[in-house]
């Protein structure tokens, strides 16, 4: 079966060859491709990234320099992606490649959405300061009341869907948390979720700021609002 593996990336030259090397290591070389969609990275990341394509045949590199965003960068790493399923995961270490084997057997028992869960029997998180943990349960509480939907984390990155098809036509409003378009959107999809540990960057800058909850809140609203 064929997949296909992306990563959205801005300056993460201290942990993209790990990450990329062990999804490698998680799911073999053949018919597993990576697709590595980079805002324009100024620091190493696309010279990592290009030595280890010498090695990894399905691995690509593309390179944004006129729009940003990580919802957006996954939305355009899909209009690349083979036919096979397709997972989407961060590039700072916090997702394990080690449960993409068990979420793909997911999609081959039937299910259409697959997500990496923090909050289901099993998940947890590990070193995440209090105020982040707060944030986060607050904006799940909001997308459950506000958006009627019913996934115990629906703020996860960490997912992988039957079809590329599926993060293509759902990613239109979305600047982070992409996973909550798609649920409001596509409530005819079968989900189910696997646990997780999800585990805080070690190297690097947080990409989680002000913004970006502001942005999300907005989102909410949009969503909200929407006829969907």
């Amino acid at each position: 079966m064929e997949r296909t593996v992306i990563i959205p990336t801005l300056n993460e030259e201290h942990n993209i060859e790990k990450i990329i090397r062990s999804i490698y290591s998680s799911l073999g070389v053949d018919g597993t491709s990576v697709i590595i969609v980079d805002d324009n990275s100024t620091d190493r990341t696309h010279e990592i990234v290009r030595d280890l394509m010498k090695k990894y045949q399905g691995l690509r590199l593309i390179i944004r320099t006129d729009e940003r965003g990580l919802a957006t960068a996954v939305r355009r790493g899909a209009l690349e992606a083979g036919p096979g399923p397709v997972v989407v995961m961060d590039a700072d270490l916090s997702h394990d490649p080690k449960y993409i084997p068990e979420m793909l057997s997911k999609i081959t028992d039937g299910y259409d959405l697959v997500i990496g869960s923090r909050y289901i029997n099993g998940g947890k998180i590990i070193n995440w300061p209090g105020h982040r943990i707060a944030v986060s349960r607050v904006a799940t509480w909001l997308a459950r009341l506000l958006l009627r939907v019913h996934v115990k984390d629906p703020m996860s990155g960490f997912i992988a869907c039957r079809s590329r098809d599926i993060l293509i036509k759902s990613i239109e409003f979305a600047d982070y948390k992409l996973l909550l378009e798609i649920l409001v959107k596509n409530r005819h999809l079968r989900i189910t979720e696997v646990p997780i540990t999800f585990r805080n960057r070690v190297r690097g800058k947080s990409k989680l700021d002000e913004v970006t909850i502001f942005l999300y809140l907005g989102l909410i609203l949009r969503l909200f609002l929407s006829k969907f």
